[in-house]
């Protein structure tokens, strides 16, 4: 039986330096070292443009071990796009470029790749003529894009073309039953299982190629893996197996053809086919999964099952759709621009515009890299004042760029402001997520399980909520960006108020406001029977003034939501005309003031989300919160300044 054994390694841009540091030593340090001593085994191994860069600035003896092991023909270098973007989800140009990055490092390795790792293996059909124009003949997917397409699993041991406009690769599909072998159970499994593959065909080849933090970072696997010895239990018994031949995916292609033709549909992998879903279909999805087992019957019917794709994250989540469309308004705006367009290809790494079980878009540190090579990228060129659904929601976006700033502002969204880029500092003070329900909040995942001993994968990991942190938890209805008016009965709490279990007299937040722009000076108004709002935005150098004739009754609350996330702020009730803040780790130092003195809410927005090491609890931003007393007409300014 043919065996192809690969990982991928990647840590994101913008990850903690001691997160890498502490893979490097759990995972991609032991696993190559470990490898150097079985001459017989092979890998097909890819490294993420951001590892890559910190292995060479940090750990450049790895890179010596890499090239040696690349001589020996025991290493063959599959890449991607060099910052581990979804390809799917870039303009073909960026695709390209990304991925001549990457084949390039690898030269320096001594390999010409032709293969690719295809990123969260998100496949759509028009990949296949990129992947032709970037020099590319076989890329590595999921046996359930196969079976997506219809065909059985008997089928998927054997790579087939894919075709697209008359352009052709390979493609092969990865075993998902070896995903949760490998490394979770005992060596024996895995032997016995490529065993049963064996039926004389020379060329059938399983493939495993998997993520390579399995090997030492995911939980309990480093003791696992690593000091109880089934990395080497692993590498001896099946490179020494006589009924087991490993080898390379480009060994393969020079041994055989591929079986024939096949076309995938758009996909990724099936766990990906379930956190893609809105929450309460993906609810719904895990319940229909778990029937069908409980039934007997999903391995049978498992070809049918699907769930959403992975472009719908852009529709869960609303301020990564808002942040992609900007990566891609760049995108246009810089093609030309050499110095700009690294900046802007970094802002094409992954992780942030996503969730699944990992932190992803939850994890502020890995936005905020993102939305400072936007802005790095955006400040090579002009973009001026214009009003454009730059997110393409059906809302128009009403965009000015200032000396020092880019705002954006949603009419449609509360009049409020979903930007509020500093070109000098290179943040988003606007980058705050809102608290959303997510269907593992009330159940569990549904994925494939691989019974017996080991360790658990964290696809099988499962845990209750904490009481301390379940109380807390709240779901707001509208996303939190800056400028949300309100009109509160005088009797709502501060409680009551942060944790959305209020009624307003009039919630102006998230509903349409008319607008008229006149050069760089906005003017936002909204009436709803006794209550209305006029602002009038100005910037400046330094940040911004809004002036507000409110008219209405009960108690009349302004909130900006701002992204600080080093400074853990508690809930609090404060008085006066100034709040200052120093976010030192974050966005910095700035304050919002009043031209009067006022009441002001202050508490920490936190988002409640899973990844490998349990449950988040996540600082995405704080609100504050002005609040005047109204009985008629009430006049005020708002300023916010960058100290």
């Amino acid at each position: 039986m043919k065996f192809i054994f690969g990982i991928h390694n990647h840590q994101p841009l913008g990850n903690f330096g001691w997160v890498f540091e502490s893979a490097y030593e759990r995972a991609y340090k032991p696993f190559l070292e470990t490898l150097e001593e079985y001459p017989n085994m092979k890998v097909a191994v890819h490294y993420s443009g951001p590892l890559l860069e910190w292995i060479a600035d940090n750990r450049p003896e790895h890179i010596d071990l890499l090239k040696s092991l690349v001589r020996k023909g025991q290493v063959e270098i599959i890449v991607a796009g060099f910052y581990e973007p979804v390809l799917a989800s870039i303009p073909e140009e960026d695709r390209v470029e990304q991925i001549n990055l990457l084949k390039d490092f690898a030269r320096k390795l001594g390999y010409e790749a032709k293969g690719l790792w295809l990123t969260e293996r998100v496949w759509e059909p028009e990949l296949v003529k990129t992947l032709r124009k970037a020099g590319i003949e076989y890329v590595v997917v999921d046996d359930y894009h196969f079976m997506s397409a219809g065909l059985p699993k008997e089928s998927l041991y054997w790579p087939y073309y894919t075709e697209d406009g008359g352009e052709t690769v390979v493609v092969f599909p990865i075993d998902e039953r070896l995903r949760y072998l490998i490394p979770f159970r005992p060596v024996e499994k895995t032997i016995d299982y490529l065993h049963s593959l064996d039926d004389g065909d020379e060329s059938k080849v399983a493939v495993f190629h998997d993520d390579g933090e399995k090997f030492g970072v995911w939980p309990g696997t480093y003791e696992w893996v690593h000091e109880k010895g089934w990395l080497r239990e692993f590498f001896d018994r099946i490179s020494s197996d006589e009924r087991i031949e490993v080898l390379l995916y480009s060994e393969y292609l020079g041994q055989f053809r591929p079986r024939g033709l096949v076309y995938l549909p758009i996909a990724s992998y099936f766990e990906m086919s379930e956190w893609s879903l809105p929450a309460e279909q993906a609810r719904l999805f895990v319940e229909f999964v778990n029937l069908l087992k409980a039934e007997g019957i999903f391995d049978r019917y498992r070809v049918f099952v699907r769930g959403g794709i992975w472009k719908n994250f852009f529709f869960k989540y609303p301020e990564g759709n808002y942040t992609h469309k900007r990566m891609l308004m760049v995108s246009k705006l810089v093609r030309d621009n050499p110095e700009a367009r690294r900046f802007l290809l970094k802002a094409q790494c992954n992780d942030a515009y996503w969730h699944g079980v990992f932190g992803g878009i939850y994890l502020p540190h890995l936005r905020r890299v993102v939305w400072e090579n936007i802005i790095r990228a955006n400040s090579y060129v002009s973009t001026g004042t214009f009003v454009r659904d730059i997110d393409f929601d059906g809302h128009e976006e009403v965009f000015i760029e200032g000396e020092n700033f880019y705002y954006s502002f949603k009419p449609g969204l509360g009049g409020s402001l979903v930007e509020l880029s500093s070109k000098e500092r290179a943040v988003n003070y606007a980058d705050v997520l809102a608290r959303r329900y997510e269907h593992y909040h009330s159940t569990g995942s549904a994925v494939p399980e691989e019974e017996g001993d080991g360790v658990e994968s964290i696809h099988e990991l499962s845990g209750e909520v904490p009481e301390e942190i379940r109380k807390e938890v709240a779901y707001d209805s509208v996303r939190r960006v800056l400028l949300q008016d309100r009109f509160l009965k005088p009797e709502t709490t501060l409680d009551g108020f942060r944790l959305n279990r209020y009624k307003p007299l009039a919630d102006f937040a998230g509903k349409p406001y008319w607008y008229s722009l006149d050069g760089n000076e906005l003017r936002l108004w909204r009436n709803e029977g006794d209550f209305s709002v006029v602002k009038v935005f100005r910037p400046h150098e330094k940040g911004f003034t809004v002036d507000y004739t409110v008219s209405g009754r009960g108690t009349f609350a302004v909130e900006l939501n701002v992204a600080v996330h080093s400074v853990m702020e508690t809930q609090g009730e404060l008085e006066g005309s100034r709040v200052e803040v120093n976010d030192r780790y974050a966005v910095g130092r700035f304050s919002i003031e009043l031209d009067r003195k006022a009441r002001m809410w202050k508490f920490p927005v936190k988002t409640l989300s899973k990844s490998e090491s349990g449950w988040d609890f996540i600082q995405q931003g704080v609100s504050y919160t002005f609040l005047f007393p109204l009985d008629g007409e009430l006049k005020f300014r708002l300023s916010f300044k960058e100290r």
